[in-house]
């Protein structure tokens, strides 16, 4: 748990209010005025749901300002990723300017303390997700009680690269997301995942299949079996982020149908970006030959509170699932993975 420090006396982290929109007016920022607007008014329908939370999920962001003598200098936001509000994800800060007494690494730390401790977000687990080589930071979301989860890898599709549509008879059948298929797919995923990570992110087959979109779906075997699926991303960095995933065993027509499936997708002209564990070595293969490329590596960090059954008393996960960033990927899963661990 974080201590609870008082804030530097120049310095105020609250949630969004409607005189930051005044604030940023008075300062000519206008250019985030537009963005606050809106996520005041998620806050309004964040603050609804939150007194209704048995009748209607949460799904709306929460919003808290860095402010320095009357300058909004950085905001962070936290956002429900499942249906029930169960676990939220906190965004990296984003800074509107530059302060004059503080650095960057305590503007988040401070934004942090304030989304953990003093909000009123009523939540078992946050998620996390700091890029690989930005060490200040990610040094900070683990004094902050988060620890590593997993490296993700994010994958767009080179430049100028036209793909030739080839027709695989019988390879597989490709289906959109539905009740059914969801819940086939999401067994898939708790399979190869450990069990601290389902106890964070605690995601059920409703949660992929309520956050559905035209690029997601299933690939299916002649036999009717999902042998691999494009789903909504744990975590999404880019508007557009598909994580793919496969079965516990490796299929051969993979290597057809996955190629045929990320190259031919049309999104008009915005990017769509998709995402591999770093362990999976097959799935990352497949689209460094298909003329993908990795645009960044991103460690996915968690951090939990579960009440006692006895008593209810609040409890921090104390095992750290990665105690070295890299070289600690290895630990050996709870059940059948679909990772490949390397011999040193």
């Amino acid at each position: 748990m974080l201590k609870v420090e008082a804030l530097p006396s120049n310095l105020i982290i609250e949630p969004l209010k409607l005189k930051h929109l005044s604030m940023l007016r008075a300062n000519n920022n206008n250019k985030y005025l537009g963005i606050f607007q809106i996520l005041l008014c998620k806050k309004w329908f964040s603050s609804l749901e939150a007194n209704l939370t048995n009748l209607i999920p949460t799904r709306n962001s929460r919003c808290f300002i860095a402010i320095e003598r009357n300058n909004i200098i950085a905001y962070i936001l936290a956002t429900p990723i499942n249906i029930r509000g169960s676990c939220w994800s906190i965004s990296e800060p984003y800074f509107i300017e530059e302060s004059i007494s503080y650095s960057r690494y305590n503007l988040l730390q401070n934004l942090l303390r304030k989304v953990l401790q003093e909000s009123k977000i009523n939540t078992q687990s946050f998620l996390t997700s700091i890029n690989t080589n930005d060490n200040q930071n990610l040094s900070i979301i683990r004094q902050s009680g988060f620890q590593p989860l997993k490296i993700i890898k994010h994958w767009k599709k080179k430049e100028n690269f036209k793909y030739k549509n080839n027709d695989y008879q019988d390879n597989f059948i490709w289906e959109k997301l539905n009740e059914e298929n969801s819940q086939e797919i999401w067994r898939l995923e708790q399979a190869r995942e450990s069990i601290n990570f389902r106890s964070i992110f605690d995601r059920q087959w409703y949660d992929i299949y309520q956050k559905r979109n035209i690029l997601s779906g299933v690939i299916k075997s002649k036999e009717n079996n999902i042998i691999a699926g494009l789903i909504p991303s744990i975590y999404p960095q880019h508007e557009c982020s598909l994580e793919l995933i496969r079965g516990l065993s490796w299929d051969e027509r993979l290597n057809l149908s996955i190629p045929q499936r990320i190259n031919s997708i049309k999104h008009g002209k915005k990017k769509y970006y998709i995402e591999t564990t770093s362990e999976d070595n097959k799935l990352n293969e497949i689209l460094k030959k298909s003329n993908w490329e990795i645009r960044e590596e991103r460690v996915l960090l968690g951090r939990s509170i579960w009440k006692r059954q006895n008593g209810y008393r609040l409890k921090s996960i104390e095992t750290e699932i990665l105690t070295n960033l890299v070289g600690n990927l290895q630990q050996q899963p709870e059940l059948p993975s679909t990772f490949q661990i390397l011999k040193k």
